[in-house]
């Protein structure tokens, strides 16, 4: 169990090690339903295509 989250751990650290060097992309919301404050740090933006 703790090898496991190490592994994740280290696995998110890697993937986020270059996410400072990429541009922020705003994705307008229009009037999609939301949940918490506008102003929050992080936005997650779920895509599902059913088809």
């Amino acid at each position: 169990m703790l090898r496991s989250l190490l592994i994740l751990l280290l696995g998110l650290l890697v993937s986020t090690a270059g996410a400072a060097d990429k541009p922020r992309i705003e994705v307008p919301l229009g009037d999609a339903p939301v949940r918490g404050p506008a102003d929050a740090a992080v936005t997650m933006v779920e895509f599902i295509d059913f088809q």
